[in-house]
């Protein structure tokens, strides 16, 4: 590891100073160990562009087949119960599969049968569907700005796209609350150990979804419908999808949707206030909320980096990384890698980046994707035309302190 002179580096990402703010942390990493050994918490970390493109693309090296978290699927539940001691029997614990914690052959299947309803086409269909929901919780955002309680993302951005998957899963209307609050419960599950009782509550949350949509497909066979999980039941060119697959892919389209999309609205927001210019510009002018979205993906990802596994020794940048590491992929630093984007730091909205890792990169990019800029689009743009030129932050939002995503819980506003 090279020395600047200054203090030996330390990186750890539990560190609440860190989850408050990254980016100077990640800039050391990127000029003084790109391929850093966190040795108090057993992985390593890729903080350069284009090592981390490469290691994307690599799955033959850097398997996702054991969780894309923090801990590995097998150990996971373990460590739970031995941290808090309690008995957990982990063979009764569901195992579904949900693509993005696959590697080809089943990898390319499962996306296959699951991108259909994401494919541009499928989500241009959506969007008056979309943009009736947005219309509806911006009337509640309002409503609540007039009693000052108005709140970004506890009225628009965290219902936002839990309802429009709950409703493309065709989940029953009197079961939506539940699911959003299981959905926001479950992506603890694999966001690290930065507040174990959150972790402990998202195993129930987890077991929960799993068995809600166990029933859900069992009545689905019985009598399809027009949704989602009628059309994952469907056979494409003689492949079709195991119950346990099914029950995956419901669970991640709910909870990776959810938790991105939301993130994205909020880091959008948190963006504007903290340069008025840029919101200004984009208040003035809607046509340029697509490519400030994608400055907000590179600018503050949402999903800040996913796991691997290397299967075999693997040299990265000069380092090797021993076959057995678990290996996080740090697409927040490589999207503000000076030696990729001019001037990285500063958060300009005409640079409308397309080759940020926002939605992650190689094989498992975001199926969501299109949806999601979907949604974020038409939630920025109806907020600005319902609030007017008043619109401010009125108040310290909270993060959420979660390893993997990062994005405001709360974002308090006033116009």
């Amino acid at each position: 590891m090279m020395s600047t002179g200054t203090s030996a580096l330390r990186y750890d990402p539990f560190d609440l100073a860190v989850r408050d703010d990254p980016y100077p942390h990640y800039a050391r990493l990127r000029a003084e160990a790109p391929v850093y050994h966190v040795e108090e918490h057993g992985f390593w970390v890729l903080s350069r562009y284009d090592d981390v493109a490469r290691a994307a693309r690599d799955h033959e090296s850097l398997s996702s087949a054991e969780s894309i978290g923090v801990e590995r699927q097998s150990e996971m539940f373990q460590s739970l119960a031995e941290r808090f001691g309690i008995d957990i029997d982990t063979a009764d614990i569901p195992s579904p599969r949900p693509m993005i914690a696959t590697d080809p052959p089943d990898h390319t299947r499962l996306r296959k049968l699951v991108i259909r309803e994401f494919v541009p086409p499928a989500v241009a269909r959506r969007q008056p569907q979309v943009q009736a929901i947005c219309d509806r919780l911006v009337d509640d955002l309002v409503a609540a700005n007039g009693r000052g309680e108005a709140d970004i993302v506890q009225h628009v951005a965290a219902p936002l796209p839990a309802l429009v998957i709950i409703d493309m899963l065709g989940v029953p209307p009197e079961d939506h609350d539940q699911l959003k609050e299981w959905t926001e419960q479950g992506v603890h599950l694999i966001g690290g150990a930065i507040d174990p009782a959150l972790q402990m509550t998202s195993i129930g949350a987890g077991m929960n979804l799993f068995s809600y949509f166990d029933q859900i497909i069992a009545e689905r066979r019985q009598a399809p419908r027009d949704d989602l999980i009628s059309l994952l039941l469907r056979e494409e060119d003689g492949q079709v999808l195991s119950h346990e697959e099914l029950i995956g892919q419901c669970v991640l389209v709910l909870v990776g949707g959810h938790e991105t999309t939301t993130n994205l609205i909020g880091n959008a927001f948190k963006a504007f206030f903290a340069h008025p210019d840029q919101l200004g510009r984009v208040r003035r002018d809607p046509s340029l909320v697509p490519g400030a979205l994608e400055e907000v993906l590179r600018w503050d990802a949402p999903v800040q980096g996913l796991f691997r596994d290397a299967v075999r020794d693997v040299e990265i940048a000069g380092t090797v990384v021993p076959a057995g590491s678990r290996v996080q992929l740090l697409w927040g630093s490589a999207n503000r890698d000076g030696d990729h984007y001019p001037d990285p730091d500063a958060f300009l909205i005409d640079r409308a980046p397309r080759d940020h890792f926002g939605f992650g990169h190689g094989i498992h990019y975001c199926v969501g994707a299109h949806l999601a800029r979907l949604e974020a689009k038409l939630a920025v743009e109806t907020i600005l035309r319902r609030t007017g030129e008043t619109l401010c932050s009125a108040g310290e939002s909270q993060l959420n302190y979660n390893l993997l995503v990062r994005g405001p819980r709360t974002l308090p506003v006033a116009f």
